[in-house]
């Protein structure tokens, strides 16, 4: 393990091309995929550090940057970035969220959790890229490895997933994650989400998938026996099987359903 600032970095690969784990503040998590040509960074966190040169450390290969959804907490250090991808069903929700970034930086719990490394930061001389659209059977080819595109709708409309059949590892965002919040204004409903899982997994398997990281809880891999019983969680909320509880968080308030470690957040009905 490295440490860098607010940063974890961590080398997670198994083979011959560099695969980095830079866990932010163990807020959230990105990741750096190597191949021979290129290199293909997968989200940007909150972008309150020198992103680039933190990447510029681990590779000298030309960096493109994939955002798995336009979440706040995996986009604004696309700031940092010239070239960026995202599903363009999230593409509103991403220009929402970076043209508030002048008055995010001064909430409190940014000031109280990264204050000693924003101290420098003028919102005035920030700009963030526009995207350019990546869809569902897409393939970034990184010389010598290719990243396949999953589209799986759901914790927003455009969420997707990326999947390195080398190295049998899937980047799955925050769509298969030990807390799934799907009780956000963008979310879809549980059903139409649950189809779309069964569809990914069955292209997880497809391509011999054995580790899944996601955008967060990343201090060990999740398995697709980990999907499996998040289908299986998924199903019974949707039969009206699965017992919940309400919740309210800073995001929003729902139905909370707690499946042993894991948990889904929904929409209240």
């Amino acid at each position: 393990m490295i440490n860098k600032d607010i940063y974890d970095i961590e080398k997670i690969s198994n083979g011959k091309y560099d695969i980095y784990k830079i866990y932010e503040r163990y807020e959230a998590a990105m990741y750096l995929v190597c191949g021979k040509e290129k290199a293909c960074l997968i989200d940007t966190a909150y972008g309150l550090n020198d992103l680039s040169e933190i990447v510029s450390s681990l590779t000298d290969l030309p960096v493109t940057v994939v955002n798995t959804h336009g979440h706040i907490d995996h986009v604004l250090g696309n700031h940092y970035f010239d070239r960026v991808y995202m599903h363009p069903d999230d593409k509103g929700l991403y220009r929402e969220i970076t043209d508030g970034f002048a008055d995010m930086i001064t909430q409190p719990w940014v000031k109280e959790t990264y204050g000693e490394f924003i101290n420098d930061i003028d919102p005035d001389n920030i700009s963030f890229p526009d995207t350019e659209d990546i869809v569902d059977g897409d393939v970034i080819d990184l010389g010598d490895k290719e990243l396949k595109v999953i589209s799986i709708p759901g914790h927003t409309g455009g969420s997707i997933m990326l999947v390195d059949q080398d190295e049998k590892i899937c980047f799955s965002g925050d769509s298969i994650i030990e807390h799934l919040w799907m009780f956000l204004e963008e979310s879809l409903p549980a059903d139409v989400y649950l189809n779309n899982l069964r569809r990914a997994v069955e292209i997880l398997r497809e391509n011999k998938t054995e580790r899944i990281y996601n955008g967060h809880y990343s201090h060990k891999p999740l398995t697709m026996s980990d999907a499996d019983a998040i289908i299986s969680g998924v199903e019974k909320i949707c039969s009206g099987r699965a017992e919940g509880k309400p919740f309210t968080n800073f995001a929003g308030s729902g139905m909370e359903y707690v499946f042993g470690e894991w948990s889904v957040l929904c929409k209240n009905d």
